[in-house]
């Protein structure tokens, strides 16, 4: 098959299969690329999803430009582009007609509330993924990178449960990822 071709089924896929967004994106891409197609390694895809979640912009639209631009250049970038937003592009165009039509029926409301834990469940297993393959890979509780890394995640999931179950404590993600950036860049050597 054209490697092209190859490129862009690989990201169709997950744009077909990928409800829930970017996040839950995530797993589907990375059994295309990493475990179907061979394109990047455990670790490469985990440093990619690491860079994107640190870039402005959804993340699945970033991993298929990283990847994409990794394997075939800039073309590369635009066909594995393409791949991930062709179907939910044609699915707006042609479906929300369609769903504004019968979002008030008990089938597409059950649909709708069956569909929310698995997008949860596909992100919490992200976030498990991604975290046993960067900082739980080679934890060494007698470095004190690994304390600080472990007190950024502590800091960063306290502040999102405080976002979570207290209306007036808001600090937005974005001032998380700086002052994780900054951290990273002074202490972690």
């Amino acid at each position: 098959m054209n490697k092209y071709l190859e490129l862009f089924w690989a990201f169709v896929k997950p744009g077909i299969f990928g409800f829930g967004g970017g996040q839950a994106m995530i797993p589907l891409i990375e059994e295309e690329v990493v475990h179907n197609y061979g394109y990047v390694t455990e670790e490469q895809f985990a440093d990619y999803l690491a860079m994107g979640d640190t870039l402005p912009g959804p993340i699945a639209t970033k991993m298929s430009l990283i990847i994409g631009y990794d394997l075939f250049g800039y073309l590369g970038a635009f066909i594995a582009f393409m791949g991930v937003i062709l179907p939910s592009t044609i699915a707006i165009l042609v479906l929300f007609n369609v769903f504004l039509e019968y979002k008030d029926t008990a089938v597409v409301k059950g649909m709708q509330k069956a569909a929310k834990p698995i997008v949860v469940a596909l992100i919490l297993g992200v976030a498990l993924s991604i975290s046993r393959r960067t900082f739980l890979a080679n934890v060494n509780f007698g470095n004190s990178n690994t304390w600080i890394v472990f007190g950024i995640l502590i800091a960063a999931v306290g502040i999102t449960l405080l976002n979570e179950f207290i209306p007036t404590f808001n600090v937005h993600p974005a001032i998380m990822i700086v002052v994780a950036l900054l951290v990273g860049g002074i202490f972690i050597r």
